[in-house]
């Protein structure tokens, strides 16, 4: 490592490494020339440090200031006799966090302290390059520059490499800037994909499956008044990703695959996780198993549209193709064309549930808002999707939701059944012995509706958190409120990138595991 010696900014007189490194700045330093954030060095007797300012502060070491402003001495002469005397009356301070330490050609994360009245200098270029590495277009890919008392510009990379090989997470109030990272990382890994594809045919392969509630990976980017400020990158990548949507409209006008999907997939714990979206009561959600085991005898693998089939269903199901479809299938299964009188036979089954009756009656028009989504009662795009993210041959994968970008339910449905098949087919092959052909990262955006305190458990992402690790399943987990997520999640983090956040329990989330998250959260 390259070692300038650089004017001294200022000198360590106390600390630890539990509490953070005192240091008293230079009197010909100014204050304001040293921001929160900000990285600088130390220069101990043996090694050489990187810290980051996370604190700042001063203080008078006389009480000579304080009866000078009550005093009536004219604020002129004052003034004069302050400013004669200012540096000899106070102290300017700094707090810092150690990052890394090195000595000789090793850089590791600190585990020492220090000398009393080691230097303080500014970073230089050089040595910034040294602990965080040097951009090779492979690997390592810039990612922006990190803040030093004097504005040294140094473009520091991440290793995509070392990042894809365990889930990480991105965690940002709403408008910090989430998407836009994930973007970038997403392009990253698209490239060194490619790159060591073109260089080592056999090498395993890295395959993303984006969850994109806003359209800004499939197609633009938008500032925060909507307007499109860069293509996505699965627009820019357009050969190497498949971008579907459950949107027909946004379909047909920007050429995207169409997705649709086949309620008969769907399993109660499916339902259990997205009624509550819908408002249900907890009585409706502990009954669920028994409504499923009826609808079953009655609809067989139509069961889902028991809970919300009558002749106003029915009508509207009458205007589309798929909707003639399902009600054909319904009619076969049942023998009556009235669904009314279908509804009335499925209520009357209920009975022998008590409480579980009236829940039904009353909670199951909340539901209904199932039959404003893209049915179909044929196969669905689920398989195709999948067979994609395990194929060496096969595509990326981006689902937009368009128009339906706000409606939760609807995403929660097509990343479960995603998920789901996914398990169930990288386990099959492990069962039989064959090589899993892909790593695959998936970008989970509002990641809590699937790894909150509560969904946790029930949710097939929650299986792929805790089991499909060691078989090259990794999360990207995206999310503005990481405090709802569960802790066995972000344990599971091995790199978090953090923009703001004010909650107190959004910052304790996305701090779990690292050594310096005293000094973080502010």
């Amino acid at each position: 490592m390259v070692k300038h010696i650089k004017k001294s900014l200022g000198k360590v007189v106390s600390g630890s490494i539990n509490s953070g490194i005192k240091v008293i700045i230079e009197r010909d330093e100014i204050i304001e020339d040293f921001p929160l954030g900000a990285i600088v060095s130390v220069l101990g007797k043996k090694y050489r440090y990187l810290a980051m300012i996370t604190d700042t502060g001063l203080e008078s070491q006389s009480d000579f200031v304080g009866s000078m402003i009550v005093s009536r001495i004219p604020v002129h002469t004052r003034d004069i006799s302050i400013n004669s005397i200012r540096d000899q009356i106070s102290k300017r301070w700094l707090e810092l966090v150690l990052i890394s330490q090195a000595s000789n050609e090793n850089a590791k994360t600190a585990d020492t302290t220090p000398s009393f009245y080691s230097d303080i200098i500014e970073a230089t270029e050089d040595e910034i390059k040294y602990f965080f590495g040097v951009e090779d277009s492979f690997k390592k890919w810039n990612i922006g520059a990190p803040k030093t008392p004097k504005e040294v510009k140094v473009e520091i990379p991440i290793d995509v490499e070392k990042l894809v090989e365990l889930s990480f997470g991105i965690f940002g109030k709403s408008g910090t800037g989430k998407t836009f990272l994930g973007n970038i990382l997403a392009g990253y890994i698209a490239v060194y994909d490619a790159i060591k594809a073109n260089k080592d045919p056999q090498a395993q392969r890295i395959r993303l499956l984006i969850f994109d509630m806003h359209s800004e990976y499939s197609l633009e980017l938008r500032d925060n008044m909507g307007n499109p400020i860069a293509r996505g990158i699965a627009n820019i990548f357009s050969d190497r990703f498949k971008r579907y949507t459950p949107d027909v409209e946004l379909a047909d006008k920007r050429g995207l695959h169409l997705l649709k999907i086949n309620y008969s997939e769907l399993t109660v714990d499916d339902i259990r996780l997205i009624a509550p979206v819908f408002g249900v009561t907890t009585t409706f959600l502990n009954y669920l198993y028994d409504y499923e085991k009826i609808l079953k005898r009655k609809l067989g693998d139509l069961w889902v549209w028991g809970f919300i089939l009558d002749n106003n269903v029915a009508s509207k199901l009458e205007k589309t193709e798929e909707g003639r479809r399902i009600l054909n299938e319904i009619q076969k299964q049942t023998g009556k064309n009235d669904f009314d009188e279908i509804r009335k036979d499925i209520t009357s089954a209920m009975k022998e549930l008590g409480a579980g009756l009236h829940s039904f009656r009353s909670q199951t028009s909340k539901l209904k808002a199932l039959i404003n989504y893209p049915f179909t009662c044929g196969k669905s795009s689920i398989d195709d999707i999948v067979d994609n993210l395990i194929s060496r041959d096969g595509q990326s994968i981006v689902i937009s939701f368009g128009k339906y970008e706000k409606e939760t339910p609807l995403y929660m449905i097509i990343a479960n059944l995603i998920a789901r098949r996914l398990r169930e087919k990288i386990i099959d092959k492990s069962v039989k012995g064959e090589e899993i052909e892909t790593k695959i990262i998936i970008f989970l955006e509002e990641a809590h509706n699937f790894l909150g305190k509560t969904t946790y458990r029930q949710s097939p992402f929650g299986a792929i958190a805790r089991e499909m690790r060691k078989k090259g399943v990794m999360l990207c987990v995206i999310d503005q409120k990481p405090g709802e997520l569960d802790s066995d999640v972000v344990s599971m983090l091995w790199t978090n990138f953090i923009f703001t956040l004010t909650d107190k329990n959004d910052i304790e989330a996305a701090l779990i595991g690292i050594l310096e998250r005293n000094y973080l959260r502010r």
